[in-house]
């Protein structure tokens, strides 16, 4: 890299070395902060410090082996049944060196295996089966299990990328270990033809993620006898958010994640760890403190949620179809700005109204998941704030991204497309 002016993102080092210490620093906080004594508690606002120090129950009450044991086995597991279950082939997008990875996509009939299986011991045992009430109890060993697994995986692809002769991300080979490490050096880490990286962001977390929500629904009922709206609601948008994943996976080979993202402990972290434990608060929250919507409130939210979806899969399912078949008769209204490089960025439809308007979708949705907890606590509303800060600064790594690789083309194109996110506002 010498000689080369290094673009580091994230605040470099010092930033990649805060996000690696702080983001799980801040999912075990969440978890300390709400609990059946409050969320937050009358202890922890009068005294936080001392509170949290008081809960630390200590590495044996964070760390299990057993526990890491069974995460091992989910992990290799949903790895087997990729290969088991029958999927299609799909290409990925050119890479930098022209080439186009082949992936096998059945991540759908991994999860309905999955969920069949759970669903017929879930009715032959009901909800005060022996699982349902094992991972409320074990759900502090079960972070830290997929934290300490996501940690190796970060280790094993950093190391492995210096032998295998793989291709490397843009921006995570700086040459500075703990930033390479962090952000990821390689750019899609390969065993054979199992694909690291794609793998981890659609297969262990996500599935995991409504798994928990159910065992939140079943501590629920197992404590108060029922189980209520504001539950329900919960459980079905993140489960809908999860299926539609699930279908549209073909959708996944074109995001900057698998398309330019290094996968390093940025994304291992995010994909195995935060997403499932830390996406889930809301659900968790309800399971101690239960809230009734009644009719109206569940109106409005579901008003909110159709709204945020429409946006959301209407303009994701438009730009996968324009990159994937952009000879489709149902696009043939649409208008684009051809760029020297050859590429094709739209400007009408829903990428006319912002450069990034699925971003908007995905925030409303953001909302719906958090208006069923009501307005006790601010704590259940983190995932509002955190998704918002995080999707402005992946359009602020967008934009840097394009106006690299487009140069002028690129000032045209915003131009005519001003807005980022919210039109009008951003």
């Amino acid at each position: 890299m010498s000689g080369k002016k290094i673009n580091y993102q994230f605040g470099g080092p010092i930033g990649a070395l805060g996000v690696t210490l702080g983001c799980p620093l801040l999912a075990y906080t969440l978890y300390f902060v709400c609990n059946d004594s409050g969320c937050p508690s009358k202890s922890f606002l009068d005294a936080p410090l001392e509170t949290l120090a008081a809960q630390w129950p200590g590495l044996d009450g964070v760390y299990s082996h057993q526990a890491f044991g069974y995460y091992c086995a989910w992990f290799f597991g949903i790895a087997a049944l990729q290969f088991i279950l029958p999927g299609r082939e799909r290409y990925g997008v050119e890479l930098s060196d022209k080439s186009r990875l082949k992936y096998k996509l059945n991540v759908l009939e991994t999860f309905l295996m999955i969920l069949t299986y759970l669903s017929f011991m879930t009715y032959r045992e009901g909800l005060s089966w022996g699982l349902w009430t094992w991972i409320w109890d074990n759900y502090l060993y079960l972070m830290t299990a997929s934290l300490v697994f996501a940690t190796i995986v970060a280790f094993y692809t950093y190391i492995s990328s210096f032998f295998t002769g793989e291709l490397l991300a843009e921006h995570g080979n700086t040459g500075n270990p703990l930033y390479d490490w962090f952000i990821g050096r390689p750019l899609n880490p390969r065993i054979g033809s199992f694909d690291l990286k794609e793998f981890s962001e659609l297969r262990p977390g996500m599935i995991l993620w409504p798994v928990l929500n159910f065992s939140y629904l079943a501590h629920q009922y197992q404590t108060l006898g029922r189980v209520t709206d504001s539950m329900i609601i919960v459980n079905i948008f993140q489960f809908w958010y999860v299926i539609d994943s699930f279908i549209n996976e073909p959708a996944v080979l074109t995001t900057m994640d698998i398309a330019t993202d290094g996968f390093g402990f940025m994304l291992s972290f995010g994909d195995l760890c935060w997403l499932p434990f830390v996406y889930s608060l809301q659900g968790r929250y309800l399971a101690m403190h239960p809230v009734d919507l009644g009719l109206a409130g569940i109106a409005g939210i579901l008003a909110v949620q159709g709204l945020g979806y429409w946006v959301f899969r209407g303009s994701n399912g438009e730009k996968n179809k324009f990159r994937t078949n952009p000879e489709d008769p149902s696009l043939k209204h649409l208008k684009y700005l051809e760029t020297k490089s050859g590429s094709k960025l739209l400007i009408t439809g829903w990428w006319g109204v912002a450069r990034h308007i699925n971003y908007l979708g995905d925030w409303i949705m953001a909302w719906a998941w958090c208006l069923p907890t009501g307005f006790r606590t601010p704590v259940t509303y983190f995932y509002v704030v955190y998704f918002a800060v995080l999707l402005i600064h992946r359009d602020r790594r967008d934009d840097e991204k394009c106006r690299a690789k487009y140069g002028a083309d690129w000032d045209r194109y915003t131009k005519i497309v001003p807005y980022r996110i919210l039109p009008g506002v951003y």
